[in-house]
């Protein structure tokens, strides 16, 4: 049997995040950019360092000072940073922590740094449009995964997510037909933005270990 990664993301209130921990998933995403509406504030986040948190946490950031993701990990133990932005090879290898780096697809030719992909312990395929990188909730044209000869190339590696736009309305398609590593989840799961909807919570993770089994 085959496992599929899920990590669901964007967490930011504590019923959520125990909640989300009480699933079978992989990894629970907290955001600490702060334009994000799913930013976790400084308040937030010494509350969330008291709990019992058992999976796996990943810290998101993007282009922010190395200052900064130092601060959030003496405050809080993050077991994965993830760089969505611009961050170069020596910035994210810079902190000796595992991390996970975003390839931006947009309606362009795809580009990235394919040493940084290399080097990642994941690679997180999420949507662009216009300026915005993630937390769009839209998707991207999926059939990239199969007919893009660079993401070819990290599918290749086993090692990858697919996040943008993922719900309980289209999840069987992208399981059926292009049959992904590993997911990432957010606003298709909420009821409003950065509070997260159990039931959908659950049906998600039902259906997804349903198609791995």
């Amino acid at each position: 049997m085959s496992r599929t990664y899920i990590k669901l993301c964007g967490l930011k209130k504590v019923d959520d995040l125990v909640y989300a921990d009480s699933l079978d998933i992989d990894l629970i995403g907290l955001i600490f950019t702060p334009e994000s509406p799913r930013f976790v504030s400084e308040e937030m986040l010494k509350v969330i360092s008291s709990l019992k948190i058992t999976k796996p946490l990943v810290g998101v950031f993007m282009d922010q000072s190395v200052e900064y993701v130092n601060e959030i990990q003496n405050i809080l133990r993050l077991d994965y940073l993830q760089f969505h932005g611009s961050e170069s090879y020596e910035y994210c290898k810079s902190f000796n922590t595992p991390f996970i780096k975003t390839v931006h697809i947009g309606p362009d030719q795809i580009t990235f740094d394919q040493k940084l992909a290399e080097s990642a312990s994941m690679t997180l395929f999420d949507t662009k449009t216009y300026d915005q990188k993630g937390g769009t909730g839209t998707k991207f044209d999926w059939s990239k995964l199969i007919n893009d000869q660079s993401l070819r190339e990290i599918i290749k590696t086993g090692k990858y997510l697919v996040a943008g736009g993922l719900n309980l309305d289209n999840i069987n398609d992208l399981l059926i037909t292009y049959k992904p590593k590993g997911l990432d989840v957010s606003s298709g799961l909420e009821y409003n933005v950065g509070e997260k909807d159990y039931e959908k919570m659950e049906q998600f993770v039902n259906i997804v270990r349903a198609y791995d089994s």
